[in-house]
């Protein structure tokens, strides 16, 4: 650990003031609707207020536990190769059978280590995994 601060040190001796934790995560949609009702959907999550009333604007927070979720529409963004990131499942088998029986396109299944990579409807890669 010392060695860690000695090199930390290096770039100078005032604290960052960054928590070691992720306020946000955005997902680029081209579609916010489209998006709003797939994400609610895939994750069983309610619409909020804005939703119901069509007042969506180009961010929407999607009400998850921990790390907050933004969908943005701001600005148009290629899908990467890579998922963005992982959601937690208790049971992968449920949850493989949940996207086939809604048609969720998935593009990799590895039951064998927990592991499904699926596409949202801008062709951004999330994964599930049971832990």
């Amino acid at each position: 650990m010392e060695r860690l601060n000695d090199e930390v040190g290096t770039f100078g001796r005032t604290g960052s003031r960054i928590e070691k934790r992720v306020g946000s995560i955005f997902i680029h949609v081209s579609d916010m609707k489209r998006s709003v009702e797939w994400y609610s959907h895939v994750l069983e999550l309610p619409f909020n207020d804005d939703y119901l009333e069509k007042r969506l604007s180009t961010v929407y927070s999607l009400p998850v536990d921990g790390t907050e979720i933004l969908l943005d529409s701001n600005h148009g963004a290629s899908p990467g190769p890579q998922p963005l990131m992982f959601f937690k499942s208790d049971d992968i088998q449920q949850s493989l059978q949940f996207l086939k029986e809604n048609d969720i396109v998935i593009h990799h299944e590895a039951l064998e280590h927990n592991i499904i990579i699926i596409e949202d409807p801008d062709g951004n890669k999330l994964m599930l995994i049971e832990m």
